[in-house]
């Protein structure tokens, strides 16, 4: 590989001419834009539950090849779910769940969405997704100087320890009183009373 000389290394005449030279070449390149741009859709439908389980995977392998047959590609494999419906749907109450996410051409959405109705699906969802990234969470460092230090007691460690695990059970103390008691210091609260019993 060729070492280029250092930009400082050229006077301003030669600068000059690299730099028209540079901006000439970048007029006339041509970038070629792909004509097929990809996007990322995730597909969603019910399929009908008189199909058994293995012939509603079959199904989903019908769709699928039909999505390739259209140029699109297979992103995440989803499954196929037995659920309980919470409104009938053509008076049905259960069906087969299925999804996935592939990759195809904004202009082949509609021909594929036509292509689903049409087959045994009850109902269908097609929604265009982002990729979302998978970020890292760091778990957080404490510092050496904030970690939490027992306070200094006459206790042996263990009795402390002991005594901050238990909770307190204490109930604090009432003066026991006997029934006359209490009733003269309702009278005394409420006022006098007619008893007439």
């Amino acid at each position: 590989m060729k070492k280029l000389p250092k930009w400082s290394t050229f006077n301003v005449d030669q600068r000059a001419s690299l730099y028209a030279s540079l901006i000439q070449k970048i007029a006339h390149a041509t970038i070629s834009r792909m004509e097929k741009e990809l996007k990322l859709y995730e597909v969603s439908y019910l399929i009908n539950p008189a199909l058994s389980e293995e012939d509603a995977r079959n199904f989903q392998q019908e769709i699928k090849s039909t999505l390739q047959s259209l140029g699109g590609l297979i992103d995440s494999d989803g499954g196929v779910i037995k659920k309980r419906l919470s409104y009938p749907i053509k008076k049905v109450t259960e069906c087969w769940l299925a999804h996935f996410k592939f990759m195809l051409e904004a202009g082949k959405i509609a021909e594929f969405k036509k292509e689903l109705e049409s087959k045994n699906a009850l109902r269908c969802l097609l929604i265009e997704t982002k990729r979302i990234r998978q970020q890292f969470v760091r778990p957080r460092r404490i510092p050496l100087g904030a970690q939490t230090k027992p306070a200094a007691t006459n206790e042996p460690q263990s009795t402390a320890q002991a005594r901050s695990s238990q909770p307190d059970t204490t109930v604090p103390s009432v003066p026991s009183m006997n029934i006359e008691e209490i009733d003269k210091r309702l009278e005394e609260i409420l006022g006098p009373t007619n008893e007439s019993v």
